[in-house]
């Protein structure tokens, strides 16, 4: 194991889990959104089913890669998921209150893909046989109610809200992607083929190799400003996501990939490494500042691409920045283009980007 690889164990495994398993949940297994630097809970604040399903995965990887507490704190968590965020015709609410009290009842694209990812966790870890059953009758019922028969993929809300946009379909494949690699099924097959065929017809700028954000009802580019939007993180999400889907069998659309990984990091990063917010089409910075997220899409993908010194610098870069907090096992999430930090809080969502990758980081060869 290397030095980076057991840094990163001991900062999992000692500090992070073990402070979010004990001041992150509260006593009927819900997941709060966010805590404070010292580690407390921020109540009041609307919990995301997106969060709640996040936090599922993030304990269900947990015990998998063998930090055995993170089973109970999983399935807990998927209880409360169940009972609190199913909504009676095999959709997901968006947000319920500190009680489990429903606030939004939206069908919301982005927390459906989440649904079906921690699903997919849960079934993989857990063994949990609610799971499959759930995924495919929540997919079916996306697909008979949100899919877009005439221009592609799903709406992202019911009803259907502008702009469209390709991050929850990004996180749609990503999810199908965890379940055909557990338990395939056609329904899977085929929502991931058309997830990939929308990848391939709009996302991808092929004029200035890019990926989209913003889309008008037919998915053309949105005009102004929202058509210019570039998040190199993005780039680096869909490089992975590229190369798991043709591992799978799934259409090999890893020209584009290249095509991606080299532009973001050819005009995504700053002289120290980092991943910027966002670019325009032609490549000129937009927002300087950094996100965690998007160091850790760019460590996965890099660390996948055998890229491990610079993945070692990277790493290293994180833990003098957005991982360093007086309470460790904590995160600064964003930081702006001045290099000053810009939360008041921790948000609970971003430990699924930091499993993400350091799970990989962690189990790949160094």
């Amino acid at each position: 194991m290397s030095s980076t690889q057991i840094r990163v164990r001991d900062w999992l495994f000692r500090q992070a889990l073990p402070l979010w398993a004990q001041g992150g949940i509260d006593a009927e297994g819900r997941f709060f959104e966010k805590l404070d630097f010292d580690g407390r809970p921020i109540t009041s604040l609307p919990r995301r089913t997106r969060v709640q399903a996040r936090q599922v995965y993030v304990f269900a990887e947990a015990a998998s890669l063998g930090w055995a507490e993170g089973e109970a704190v999983a399935r807990r968590g998927l209880d409360a998921l169940i009972r609190d965020h199913h909504r009676a015709d095999g959709l997901w609410v968006r947000s319920v209150d500190d009680a489990g009290a429903v606030i939004d009842a939206t069908p919301d694209l982005y927390d459906l893909a989440f649904v079906l990812f921690a699903l997919a966790a849960a079934h993989r870890v857990l063994k949990d046989e609610r799971a499959r059953p759930l995924a495919l009758e929540t997919l079916a019922v996306i697909e008979a109610q949100m899919a877009d028969p005439v221009h592609g993929g799903w709406q992202e809300a019911l009803p259907p809200v502008l702009p469209r946009r390709q991050n929850p379909h990004m996180h749609m494949l990503e999810a199908l992607l965890a379940w055909q690699a557990v338990a395939p099924a056609p329904a899977f097959d085929a929502a991931a083929r058309r997830v990939l065929d929308l990848f391939d017809r709009r996302f991808f700028d092929r004029e200035h190799l890019m990926l989209g954000e913003f889309y008008d009802r037919d998915w053309t580019v949105r005009p102004g400003s929202e058509g210019q939007c570039i998040e190199p993180g993005h780039h680096m999400e869909w490089v992975w996501l590229l190369g798991e889907a043709a591992r799978l069998g799934l259409p090999d659309l890893s020209s584009a990939a290249r095509a991606l990984y080299t532009s973001a990091l050819t005009c995504g990063l700053r002289p120290d490494g980092l991943a910027v917010r966002e670019i325009s089409r032609i490549g000129q910075v937009r927002d300087g500042g950094v996100r965690l997220w998007a160091q850790t899409e760019l460590l996965r993908t890099l660390t996948t691409r055998g890229e491990h010194v610079r993945a070692a610098h990277l790493t290293q870069r994180l833990f003098e920045t957005h991982l360093a907090t007086p309470v460790p096992g904590l995160w600064i999430d964003s930081y702006d283009a001045q290099g000053r930090p810009q939360d008041a809080s921790v948000p609970a969502s971003t430990l699924y980007h930091l499993m993400t990758a350091f799970s990989v980081l962690l189990t790949e060869p160094a």
